[in-house]
């Protein structure tokens, strides 16, 4: 678009140009929405444990001459609890697993012999499910020059295979160093300067096997007693006493050819001499399983006549050859915590929370890195519970008898509650804090104890002190309770008096005014009585008057029926003789009988 030229007028100045062209005006651009996404976030924590697991003996091998576990240098563990699909997971390699044989457990003697219900017979061995197959893996433990500095050092070895090619895990070959080899043994009767001792069936079993040859001759003899052997004369037997005899039934016949042709032969009783040999050889296996009748209470005659302390002799000496075996045991489980120990720090990574003595805390793997001076103390026992029971009530009349003496610097509170706690866990009770405060126990929030100790009682110089202090003072309250009674007593007494004279002034001031007013009322009562005196007087003269008149009424009212009386008679006399039949009635008239009407009357009226 061009613009109009302008003129110029006056000098030449220099006119504003217009742009030929207007920009474009920019409008805003809307910012771009936001793009959302659905997403669904998973958490995945990896506890760990550490897990103890018994191993059979036909699974484990370790070198010949080898005395214990820690200090040889080969052993191996044949595992057979892994299915293949265990393995792959695991991270093994597929192709190397495939190549594994499967594991039955047909071969093995120990295995067979322990298969009761024939459960190996029916592991699967191929076909459908592959994956479930239990295949055997071999852990070798190997203490080798593997680096070539000159320095042996505990490997782990895992091979597979019937050619036992050694297996990859992630692509590496399993060798891994190891600190300690990871498994723990323990024989209930070792033997001197060997690694494999001897178990109870090994001790038993000759004498098991004696008293088997023992018991089958005394079988023997009964069955032969039962059916004894027959001598028969061949001029006594027919041809068919042989068959006869070789048929024993009850009541069976045999046929000879005179009377009285066999002779049975009598076989001698030998049970006599075999049930002592068996009473002793049973003496024997007591003696070396430390297992007695008496221990197991199958002899019933044992225990009569037999005080409590010889019975637990008895029952003491028993039992020492099977805590013998509890504590060489134990040796082993030792081992096992060792071990235990060792991988929980090696492999520990952060704290865990545990219910130890019957409160929750927290334990931290991660601080055991220093423990090396740990020691591991297996419980052996210390006798069955009566008799600990028995020993920690003498170790608590012990510390009764230290603070009776004043020892109270030997025996304190945590020593007291360790008794009682150890007394509560023998009675059966796994958690003593629900019969007794522990002294140690704190807040949690603020970190005080939750039971204090009590302060310490005072020495009899004190005690003596405070008695007479507290004679004094409460001499001194007597004192002055007594001073302000008798104040008090004081007081109220004048308080009394004055109340008395007060009251007293009143009572005459109140007498005067009643005796004034009992005056007046008695002059006002003497002047009524005066007047009703006048009155009564005049209505007595008003009375008599009355009376006088009344009289001389009443004399004039009697002279008046008199008269009438007279009248009257006169007028019935003249009414008799004018009609004789006439007859006065109640009423005071006459009637005479109706000659007209029998029975009816005529009412006589006198006229004039």
């Amino acid at each position: 678009m061009n613009a109009p030229s302008l003129p110029l007028q006056g000098p030449a100045t220099a006119a504003p140009r217009l742009p030929r062209e207007l920009p474009p005006i920019a409008t805003p651009v809307p910012p771009p929405k936001p793009v959302t996404h659905d997403v669904t976030i998973v958490t995945t924590k990896k506890l760990a444990q550490a897990r103890v697991l018994g191993v059979p003996p036909e699974e484990f091998g370790i070198e010949r001459g080898a005395r214990n576990i820690a200090d040889c240098n080969y052993c191996f563990h044949d595992v057979v609890t892994k299915t293949r699909a265990q393995l792959i997971a695991e991270g093994f390699d597929e192709e190397q697993i495939d190549t594994v044989s499967i594991y039955t457990g047909n071969t093995e003697i120990e295995t067979l012999a322990r298969d009761s219900v024939q459960e190996h017979f029916s592991v699967n061995s191929g076909g459908i499910n592959k994956a479930a197959e239990l295949l055997r893996i071999t852990e070798h433990y190997v203490r080798i020059d593997y680096e070539g500095n000159g320095r042996p050092c505990l490997y782990q070895v895992i091979t597979g295979g019937d050619q036992g090619e050694i297996l990859k895990k992630d692509g590496k070959d399993c060798i891994t160093p190891f600190d300690v080899i990871p498994f723990a043994a323990t024989t209930p009767v070792p033997i001197t300067h060997r690694f494999f001792g001897r178990s109870i069936a090994d001790l038993v079993i000759p004498v098991q096997r004696e008293k088997t040859a023992l018991k089958r001759g005394a079988l023997d003899n009964l069955y032969l007693h039962n059916n004894p052997r027959v001598e028969v004369a061949t001029q006594n037997a027919g041809p068919n006493t042989l068959d006869d005899l070789l048929v024993s039934r009850p009541g069976g016949v045999v046929r000879t050819r005179t009377a009285g042709g066999l002779n049975w032969q009598v076989v001698p009783d030998i049970t006599g001499s075999i049930f002592p040999m068996l009473q002793y050889l049973d003496s024997e296996l007591e003696s070396r399983t430390g297992l007695s009748r008496q221990t197991q209470g199958l002899d019933a005659n044992a225990l009569q006549n037999q005080s409590a302390t010889a019975v637990a002799q008895v029952f003491n000496a028993s039992q020492m050859r099977m805590k013998l075996i509890a504590r060489i045991m134990a040796e082993g489980v030792r081992d096992i915590f060792s071990l235990l120990h060792a991988t929980i720090r090696k492999h520990g990574s952060e704290a865990q929370t545990a219910r130890l003595r019957g409160g929750w805390t927290t334990v931290d793997p991660r601080g055991w890195r220093t423990r090396d001076d740990m020691t591991i103390n297996v419980g052996l026992g210390s006798g069955g519970k009566a008799q600990q029971f028995a020993q920690t009530m003498a170790i608590g009349n012990v510390q009764k008898q230290l603070l009776a003496g004043g020892k109270a610097n030997l025996v304190g509170d945590r020593e007291l509650y360790n008794t009682a706690a150890e007394l509560t866990r023998i009675m059966g009770h796994r958690n003593p804090d629900r019969f007794f405060n522990d002294p140690d126990a704190r807040d949690p929030q603020s970190g005080q104890l939750l039971h204090p100790p009590l302060p310490p009682p005072p020495s009899p110089e004190v005690i003596k002190g405070q008695v007479q202090m507290q004679i004094a003072q409460t001499k001194a309250q007597h004192d002055q309770q007594t001073a302000a009674q008798k104040a008090q007593l004081e007081q109220a007494k004048a308080q009394t008096d004055a109340l008395h004279q007060q009251i007293k002034a009143q009572a005459d001031i109140e007498i005067v005014k009643v005796k004034a007013e009992l005056d007046a009322k008695l002059a006002v009562v003497d002047a009524h009585v005066k007047a009703l005196v006048a009155e009564q007087d005049a209505r007595h003269a008003q009375q008599a008057h009355h009376a006088d008149m009344a009289q001389s009424a009443l004399g004039m009212m009697a002279t008046a029926q008199a008269h009438d009386m007279k009248m009257e008679q006169i007028k019935d006399a003249r009414i008799g003789e004018s009609l004789p039949g006439a007859r006065k009635a109640k009423d005071g008239k006459h009637y005479v009988s109706d000659p007209d009407r029998p029975g009816k009357f005529l009412m006589v009226v006198p006229h004039g």
